[in-house]
């Protein structure tokens, strides 16, 4: 059984679950509704009324409230969450997954260099700690709400520059990465070039995405 992966990949992941279940609880929430105000319309101050009307619109309510929330933020972080919004976000996923492709985000999500997955675009988009979260969050908020008032526009562009602290959150102190001279200074150390943004990785490594692609996207 499969719901909303790729092919060959298994269902039943927390967040599989918690899909399933905050449907549940929507219908359930719906179904005693009805049912209290059906069958007790004229005796709504009976026990079992009662009961009914707090399961629906108390108890039920803080269950789907935990629950909703964590699937939202969940399936946010999910590469068919971007994907959704085709006609900006497609391009990128389809670089992503084109084995053809030369970008760094291709190379990374098709060689798994780190664990990318399904959240390979929120791995490499969002920075470190609840802070880095919330900030990702937000401005994924703010591109969908964008992309459904039909605000934005193409090619579509970074608020801000992608930093090298994106990258180092993976590659730092790796053996590989320590292994290149230009990425040390003097005392082997991390160069403060790369830790302060003066030299941008992708300056030697090429583009995140083949920004080409763009031109299969809708116009605006």
């Amino acid at each position: 059984m499969k719901i909303g992966h790729e092919q060959g990949e298994l269902w039943g992941t927390a967040l599989d679950w918690s899909i399933i279940f905050t449907l549940v609880l929507s219908a359930s929430i719906i179904v005693i509704i009805i049912v209290a105000r059906v069958v007790y319309h004229d005796r709504q101050d009976d026990a079992p009324a009662v009961w009914l009307h707090l399961l629906s619109l108390c108890l039920f309510p803080i269950l789907l409230l935990f629950f909703g929330n964590f699937t939202v933020f969940g399936y946010a972080e999910q590469e068919r969450f971007c994907a959704s919004c085709h006609l900006t976000m497609q391009p990128y996923i389809d670089d992503i997954n084109n084995p053809n492709s030369n970008g760094l985000a291709a190379w990374h999500h098709q060689n798994r260099f780190s664990p990318l997955g399904e959240e390979a675009c929120y791995t490499c988009h969002a920075d470190y700690g609840i802070h880095g979260t919330f900030r990702a969050k937000l401005s994924g908020l703010q591109d969908a709400y964008a992309y459904a008032m039909g605000t934005y526009h193409l090619p579509i562009k970074m608020r801000k520059p992608f930093k090298n602290s994106l990258c180092l959150k993976c590659h730092n102190d790796t053996r590989l990465f320590m292994s290149v001279g230009s990425h040390l200074d003097a005392n082997n150390k991390v160069s403060s070039e790369i830790l302060n943004n003066t030299l941008q990785c992708t300056v030697c490594h090429g583009s995140a995405h083949r920004l080409a692609l763009l031109k299969t996207a809708g116009t605006k």
